[in-house]
């Protein structure tokens, strides 16, 4: 092995978590799990390998959701949990929940937090197994 190989197998993960670290100060997400991180498993009705949008930063195909009748529990896929622990937000810390419709899209845009902490566009899976409440939209 080259010299200069070990070099590479260490910088690999290093800048792995440097930019984990970077996407969860930028996104909102270690704002959110100051008040939100949770410490317990949940059960409820899961929906694996989703994407949502947690502030400015899209998390593609990495995130899972757990709705429950309290709220909702957030994690990500195991390479990219440095820096992001779990989430469990209640429902009532939804605010200001609208629809984010775009072309083949159901989306929910969603204000967590008074004051705001972060705003979350969610997919279709959440907006439908969320109280219809919040679902930003009238009884269809």
């Amino acid at each position: 092995m080259h010299e200069g190989s070990l070099y590479y197998l260490l910088l690999l993960p290093l800048t792995a978590a440097l930019l984990c670290w970077i996407m969860a100060s930028v996104s909102g997400w270690s704002r959110l799990a100051a008040d939100y991180r949770s410490t317990r498993g949940v059960t409820g009705e899961r929906a694996l390998m989703r994407t949502a949008r947690v502030g400015p930063v899209n998390y593609p195909s990495v995130l899972s959701f757990c709705c429950t009748e309290d709220g909702l529990h957030i994690s990500i896929a195991f390479p990219f949990r440095f820096c992001h622990p779990p989430l469990f937000i209640p429902w009532n810390d939804f605010f200001q929940v609208t629809p984010d419709n775009k072309l083949f899209s159901n989306r929910i845009k969603a204000a967590i937090g008074r004051p705001e902490i972060a705003r979350l566009v969610l997919p279709a899976w959440v907006r439908y197994r969320m109280p219809m409440s919040l679902r930003g939209i009238s009884d269809e």
